[in-house]
């Protein structure tokens, strides 16, 4: 006989997970009246995540950037598969900034797990 419970299982799959894929150089954008600040670095994720990852991520986006200086002014938006970083210091594009992406997205995977 089954037994209604309220307790609930989930089990976080890696299919759940999603990580960088690329750092969409060609799509990068330079405004000429600020040339020390790039706008819409894009960058390209393996799939489309859910909203509660996207909210994870920007939450977890906003934590690690808040002692970083300029870097705390950049706007970070996460739309289909992509991220979109806007008002990035020029000093910390590259691997800097595809670390810091990584590291977020590293840890919103680690909170999803937890979480879920």
């Amino acid at each position: 006989m089954n037994t209604p419970t309220t307790n609930r299982f989930f089990r976080f799959t890696s299919s759940n997970q999603v990580y960088l894929k690329r750092l969409l150089i060609n799509e990068i954008t330079i405004t000429s009246e600020f040339p020390y600040i790039l706008n819409q670095i894009p960058f390209e994720l393996t799939s489309t995540p859910s909203k509660v990852w996207k909210q994870m991520l920007l939450d977890i986006w906003q934590s690690k950037i808040q002692h970083k200086g300029r870097v705390s002014e950049s706007v970070m938006w996460v739309f289909h598969n992509r991220i979109l970083i806007n008002n990035v210091p020029i000093d910390i594009v590259g691997d800097k900034l595809e670390t810091l992406v990584n590291s977020t997205i590293v840890e919103t995977n680690k909170q999803m797990s937890i979480s879920e």
